[in-house]
């Protein structure tokens, strides 16, 4: 009989350890993941004071800090503490970021945490949400109202406060453009060239199939980010993904970003922040400031040789020796590397360039209809563009000339280097 008891006492202890186990790794401590709309009122725990907590965030020169318990996230400000039910379970998967600042204007600052909100599988790629808790005055410490900025939230406030178009240029297939106003007012745009008069707008490159420009079929939004930035402001960056009618491929642009106030009960865009960025591999300069005048650069070969056995010029990477003070200048290019050296002269205008070969040189058409040539101006700035549109070959003189026409007509003051290529982007 005593062996009886032990056994049974040792199945007792092992239904008890998984049973433990399975609360410890099954349970579900805050939400359901899908679960983030958040407009409760938090309240004083009576029971989490001497359970286990984890400090995840703090501003100690304020005496706030931020813990995960075992029901909820509790605030603790002096000798007030708050709990706050259904908040993420990923509350702590990595610390969030909490500050102070008075984002609906009233005088009195607010507290903004930003905390993950869920995480992919795959490929471990992070959504966030932000929490905005505003202080009422009241007995016991008082309370605070909770809202919620959720990965809804900023689809909601662009669907009933902004109005978006997107669309390519009449004018000019390379360039899309991504154009916002306020939605009780329209947006409005050159009969010609399609650019936008009003609102605001940004713009981005589009792409390409060899050497043609795709046409623009239509857009979504895609993801959604919350940061907080340096001055303490909220901030959203939404992705906008391009569909083209040649190529089933979707480009992700670039992202409409804009800050966020609280007023009125709920989250707006703050006045005068809306914009649209380009991803850097599609920036292109903005087509409404154009030349006002004509302007040209000419730069000729010192080197008149043309003793050379390959003369099909297939492969120019050159750099200009530009300067907005000079008109023409001569320069040897005999020792280039690339079939620079192969160039009789190099003219550069406020529309177009042009690279005319020696005397009994071709240029090697492929790489033209390919597509395979920019001019690159102001590389390594912030402005760097790469300002090449169409491409053609002609006969002037007896003389095979390649003019690369640019995306716009360019002022001189908005061009500091030039980096022509051809058989090579």
């Amino acid at each position: 009989m005593k062996y009886f008891f032990r056994i049974l006492l040792v199945l007792v202890l092992a239904v008890g350890v998984v049973f433990g186990m399975y609360y410890y790794t099954n349970g579900n401590p805050f939400e359901n993941e899908n679960k983030v709309q958040l407009t409760t009122v938090s309240q004083q725990p009576a029971t989490e004071k001497n359970s286990n907590r984890v400090l995840i965030a703090s501003l100690p020169d304020d005496d706030y800090y931020l813990y995960k318990g075992s029901t909820g996230v509790i605030l603790t400000h002096g000798k007030n503490e708050y709990e706050f039910k259904n908040w993420s379970r990923l509350i702590d998967a990595e610390p969030p970021q909490m500050v102070l600042t008075d984002i609906d204007r009233d005088g009195e600052k607010e507290i903004l945490i930003r905390a993950v909100s869920s995480e992919n599988e795959t490929t471990h790629e992070r959504e966030y949400d932000v929490y905005m808790l505003d202080y009422q005055k009241g007995k016991n410490g008082g309370k605070y109202n909770v809202f919620c900025a959720d990965r809804t939230t900023w689809g909601e406030i662009l669907n009933d406060q902004i109005r978006e178009e997107v669309g390519q240029l009449k004018s000019c297939k390379k360039t899309i453009q991504v154009s916002m106003n306020a939605k009780s007012k329209t947006i409005a745009y050159d009969s010609a060239t399609g650019i936008a008069k009003n609102g605001y707008n940004g713009y981005a490159r589009s792409m390409q199939d060899g050497g043609n420009y795709l046409t623009f079929d239509s857009w979504t939004k895609g993801k959604g980010v919350y940061t907080i930035n340096k001055k303490k402001e909220l901030c959203i960056s939404v992705e906008v993904n391009i569909k083209y009618k040649e190529s089933p491929v979707v480009q992700t642009a670039g992202n409409i970003k804009f800050k966020l106030e609280f007023r009125n009960g709920g989250f707006r865009v703050k006045n005068k922040t809306m914009n649209f960025t380009a991803d850097d591999a599609y920036r292109i300069a903005d087509p409404r400031t154009v030349a006002a005048g004509s302007w040209s650069y000419t730069e000729n070969n010192a080197n008149k040789s043309t003793d050379a056995q390959d003369r099909i010029i297939d492969w120019v990477k050159y750099t200009l020796d530009y300067s907005e003070d000079t008109i023409v200048q001569t320069v040897p290019l005999g020792n280039e590397v690339t079939d620079a050296k192969h160039l009789k002269k190099i003219k550069v205008t406020e529309s177009y360039i042009e690279l005319t070969a020696k005397d009994g040189f071709n240029f090697d058409d492929g790489a033209r209809r390919r597509g395979d040539f920019s001019v690159i101006i102001n590389k390594g700035s912030d402005v760097q563009y790469d300002i090449a549109y169409t491409a053609k070959l002609m006969e002037i003189n007896g003389e095979e000339v390649l003019t690369i026409t640019f995306d716009k007509a360019y002022p001189q003051s908005e061009i500091h280097t030039i980096e022509i290529n051809y058989g090579a982007k």
